[in-house]
């Protein structure tokens, strides 16, 4: 990438993040280009530079943010052996990623439906992989001891979870990201440990875990 490339593609990065501000706090259909040009000091003729529309922008917001959430995340976890260190880990990262980009991650959440058909389809197939990759941490924790369904069920429980402290969480209140994961990882565990219980073809050791788990 040459340097005039870099330096579109960074002022491209400056311009998502404020719009990402305006889409999370003031809405997406509420916010206009002008408002987005004003607050990156641009001209109202001078964004479409960069970007060829709103929706151009919000999908460059979206994207941008799910590339994060995936970077990297798989080859992390395959190499943590103990399944249930995956989804601690899946937990954690998610939250903990979340002050640092609150603004991308609210966007995401309540504003993605604005996108058009191809950039949706493109999108959603992103999340379709992040929901493989927290399925595959469950199921090594998992192992045989509860169906498919539950399992997919849990995965459901799990990402619906991490996602909603969008909605309501500030990562600068008394309970701190980190506080807030172990707080999430042990309602779940607890839960599964639970609904195994419960199911007759499930057994549990003596500590309540699923069989096979430390």
């Amino acid at each position: 990438m040459n340097d005039d490339k870099k330096a579109a593609n960074k002022k491209r990065v400056a311009i998502a993040k404020i719009a990402a501000e305006f889409f999370s706090k003031k809405g997406y259909a509420e916010t206009s280009m002008e408002d987005i040009a004003a607050a990156a000091k641009l001209s109202k003729g001078g964004i479409y530079h960069y970007f060829g529309s709103k929706t151009d922008v919000l999908y460059f917001v979206v994207d941008n943010f799910m590339e994060l959430v995936l970077k990297g995340l798989e080859e992390e976890l395959i190499g943590i052996d103990d399944g249930l260190e995956k989804v601690k880990r899946v937990i954690r990262r998610h939250v903990e990623l979340y002050p640092k980009h609150t603004a991308e991650a609210k966007t995401l959440l309540n504003a993605v439906h604005n996108l058009p058909r191809k950039s949706f389809k493109n999108l959603v197939a992103k999340e379709r992989e992040y929901f493989r990759i927290v399925d595959d941490a469950l199921s090594a924790y998992l192992g045989a001891s509860l169906g498919k369904n539950e399992a997919v069920a849990i995965t459901f429980i799990l990402l619906g979870m991490c996602n909603s402290i969008y909605a309501w969480y500030d990562p600068h209140s008394a309970v701190g990201p980190s506080q807030l994961s172990d707080m999430m990882f042990n309602l779940l565990i607890d839960g599964i440990r639970g609904i195994a219980k419960k199911l007759p073809d499930c057994q549990t050791d003596s500590s309540g875990q699923p069989p096979g788990k430390a």
